[in-house]
């Protein structure tokens, strides 16, 4: 059975509309360390003397902590904002419990003591705080809402562009925001 995390970085508001991009990085490639016993694979960002491939345009750091049965790791403040998600056993937090599959926000600009009693993957997600509030609705987040909306009517018109060697069309699910289309089939009285 394979399980996965996706993450969805907002773009800071001066770079919302660039053009569409993607980029592949190796798993080789993402740089690991072993730090306080834990096997550490730094994703995105820069932490323990490792810096990712993975461009950003804002501070932004995603690792992946293997913690062994027992272990103890203390986490530094990395970023502004950070956040911890128990991947597959519980863990804790400062002392605090957090189950499998349960995300931790910690306080603004604070690192924190992780531990457990059994082996745990834990991810670390957080940087720079975004400017200014943002939605988010299926695979579109903008600090618009009009710009979700016609995100939406993009790609259901199928007007984004197809990725090379990709044929499969994945309709919008649901209408973001509940937003309903126009009753067309009845007059106003």
């Amino acid at each position: 059975m394979n399980h996965g995390l996706q993450l969805w970085a907002a773009l800071p508001q001066a770079h919302e509309e660039v053009e569409p991009s993607f980029e592949h990085t190796a798993a080789s490639a993402i740089p690991e360390v072993v730090e306080q016993g834990a096997q550490v694979r730094v994703l995105v960002g820069e932490a323990f003397g490792q810096r990712s491939p993975v461009k950003t345009l804002v501070q932004t750091v995603y690792l992946d902590i293997a913690l062994p049965a027992g272990g103890r790791f203390e986490l530094p403040a990395l970023a502004p904002e950070l956040a911890i998600y128990a991947v597959d056993a519980d863990a804790n937090v400062n002392g605090e419990a957090i189950p499998s599959h349960t995300m931790a926000v910690l306080p603004d600009g604070q690192g924190a003591v992780l531990t457990s009693d059994v082996a745990v993957r834990l991810m670390v997600i957080g940087g720079a705080p975004l400017d200014g509030p943002r939605y988010i609705t299926w695979n579109f987040v903008s600090s618009r809402r009009e710009r979700i909306l016609e995100a939406g009517a993009d790609w259901a018109a199928q007007r984004m562009g197809h990725v090379p060697g990709e044929t499969e069309f994945i309709p919008l699910p649901g209408k973001p925001f509940g937003v309903r289309e126009p009753d067309t089939g009845t007059t106003p009285v």
